[in-house]
């Protein structure tokens, strides 16, 4: 139809005001490759490339097109026939394969990470180090923790077991925001479920696949089928939105077998796990009322509220934690612009995006926000400083481990 009811979703859109930036604009460049009126130019990698893949417009479209995958299918093509640049070939065909060289790759980015903290943000300094805007530095996650499987058992045992599941930890969660693993395991434990930390489990290839490499998402989505499908476990569990849509909604695309449906069906955010069970994961926190009170909203993360159709679990569970007043922030469920690598190639506009959000939370008058994506989690708390917004950002499970 192009009607162009994705101008009013999309992201990119709404700060550019630039046709090419939109989603019907977008598909009408595709559509002309197919035709053979236009080639694949850099402006079309460009245009294709500066998309968040936020499925904003998938939502809105009344005739149900599915912009993303059909982008992402371009995409493919592209690196099909000009091939990776240099950077994206190293990450996506080395590093994101190879566990060691990941781990050296985090650790670099750790010693990095602390010099560029150390380094002012003002002067000549300021001029030089990246995403340095007004005086202000990127915050940058953190780097440099010990990889959360590495220092756990594969099989963490509680008594009386009343469930057993497996926990794909996703790259971000391993190697970063341990903590958000940590506060995973213990719930689950609290719980009396058993968690399994296969070895072996690798990227699930959200970069290859949103970039076009496609061969690359293919290899990584079928290790970890592999380890996956052998195990007896009555769910697999993760607690990243981009993580899980790939697992659930991408593998079967990737793959049409019984294995990778069976990987999608038993694959389930740790927040609809809690939820769906919320009676032996409840906080009983005795004298709840001398706790401090934390007004508490909620960011969705476009690949968890979208990719994955999870909208009422982290309420509900934020609404049960005692000491939590929760508060519904408007526009919960628009892109924060965070949307991996793209924050990395197009920060400005990144952080143009975030503003929003981060005037959102403002309103809210939100002590913490929680989210369920470390991507987001990231994308956040750099918005946030950028917009001097003295708010905590956390994921759902971190809050409901504290009680």
């Amino acid at each position: 139809m192009k009607c162009g009811g994705c101008q009013a979703v999309c992201p990119t859109y709404l700060e550019t005001r630039d046709e090419s930036m939109v989603a019907r604009g977008r598909l009408v460049l595709s559509e002309s490759v197919i035709e053979g009126r236009l080639g694949l130019t850099d402006g079309l990698k460009e245009r294709l490339s500066s998309c968040l893949s936020c499925m904003a417009c998938s939502e809105s479209c009344p005739t149900g097109v599915d912009v993303v995958k059909l982008l992402t299918a371009v995409r493919s093509l592209i690196v099909e026939e000009r091939g990776l640049d240099p950077v994206s070939r190293v990450i996506l065909r080395w590093i994101l394969k190879n566990e060691k060289g990941l781990l050296s790759v985090t650790k670099l980015m750790a010693l990095c990470a602390r010099i560029y903290n150390f380094l002012p943000s003002d002067g000549l300094f300021g001029k030089l180090i990246p995403f340095t805007r007004g005086g202000t530095k990127r915050v940058m996650p953190p780097f440099g923790g010990r990889h959360l499987r590495r220092g756990l058992p594969e099989v963490i045992k509680v008594n009386k077991p009343v469930s057993r599941v497996a926990f794909y930890t996703g790259c971000m969660t391993d190697l970063i925001y341990q903590d958000i693993g940590r506060a995973v395991i213990s719930v689950l434990k609290k719980g009396n479920v058993e968690v399994i930390l296969p070895k072996g489990q690798i990227c699930c290839g959200a970069p290859a696949y949103y970039i076009g490499d496609r061969k690359t998402a293919i290899e990584l989505a079928k290790r970890n089928i592999e380890i996956f499908k052998t195990l007896k476990v009555d769910a697999i569990i993760n607690c990243c939105a981009t993580c899980g849509t790939m697992l659930k909604e991408i593998y079967p695309l990737l793959f049409n077998s019984k294995d990778s449906k069976l990987i999608s069906d038993k694959t389930v955010d740790i927040q609809k796990f809690i939820a769906d069970r919320f009676e032996i994961f409840k906080p009983r926190t005795p004298n709840s009322e001398l706790r401090t009170l934390k007004r508490v909203t909620y960011h969705d993360p476009c690949h968890l509220r979208r990719g994955q159709n999870i909208i009422s679990p982290p309420r509900e569970i934020l609404k049960n934690i005692p000491g939590v007043e929760y508060i519904e922030m408007e526009d919960a469920d628009r892109c924060c612009g965070g949307g991996g690598a793209f924050s990395l190639k197009y920060y400005d506009l990144s952080m143009s995006i975030g503003r929003y959000k981060a005037d959102k939370i403002k309103k809210s008058r939100a002590d913490v926000v929680a989210t369920a994506c470390p991507s987001c989690q990231m994308q956040i708390s750099d918005i946030l400083n950028r917009a001097g917004i003295k708010a905590e950002v956390v994921h759902t499970v971190q809050l409901l481990n504290e009680y």
